[in-house]
């Protein structure tokens, strides 16, 4: 049997305790919370590097003669070539390229791991097949004029520059890289404490393997 006094005390440590346990949970939930926010963010930064879309599109609007222009506004624009000489390749010939350069600018190239030397192989083997492509196709491509046949050195230029820079990006792995010494620190940075739960590492925020894949 507990006096009065015992038993005012066993409830005040009753309070305590689910104060404590309620303050447990507050706390846990805005570090989820917190972790979510951080991944989300963490996923759209690195899809952001990753995306080679307006450079596949402003390729693909140079291949078809357009140029940028401003309206009364200001506000920048793709503008229709004005004749049909200033439109280099026809339709065909825009299909052909595309289809190769996507091949090349894509995010699983971004992602490789090469040395100096394969790149060099690569874009020797690249430029070659290319030359031959454009040079062996150039009247069902568009290039159906002397003057139209004088661009296609720059042409052949201009997409050979397109892809290396993708290869520039992944020797050594250094796109993969950066991505992961990003998410590493933002996982040293907000990763929950443990609070008493059976995951003993913390919460991981991001992990690459999810992605680099």
């Amino acid at each position: 049997m507990m006096t009065p006094e015992e038993e005012l005390m066993l409830e005040q440590a009753r309070t305590q305790i689910e104060t404590a346990n309620l303050q447990t949970q507050q706390l846990q939930n805005q570090n989820m919370t917190q972790a979510g926010y951080m991944e989300q963010q963490d996923k759209g930064m690195a899809e952001e590097q990753l995306d080679l879309s307006e450079e596949i599109e402003r390729i693909e609007n140079l291949l078809r003669g357009r140029i940028i222009k401003k309206d009364e506004q200001g506000i920048e624009y793709w503008s229709e070539p004005e004749t049909e000489e200033q439109k280099l390749l026809n339709e065909y010939g825009i299909r052909l390229i595309m289809k190769t350069i996507t091949f090349y600018l894509a995010k699983r190239k971004l992602l490789s791991n090469y040395t100096a030397e394969q790149i060099d192989m690569k874009m020797l083997y690249f430029t070659e097949d290319l030359i031959d492509l454009i040079f062996m196709k150039y009247r069902e491509i568009g290039l159906d004029t002397p003057d139209k046949r004088k661009c296609y050195p720059i042409l052949v230029r201009e997409i050979q520059d397109a892809v290396h820079d993708v290869y520039l990006r992944a020797m050594g792995g250094k796109e993969r890289d950066s991505i992961r010494k990003r998410w590493n620190l933002n996982e040293q940075i907000g990763t929950p404490m443990n609070m008493g739960g059976n995951n003993k590492g913390g919460m991981s925020l991001f992990n690459p393997r999810n992605y680099l894949r």
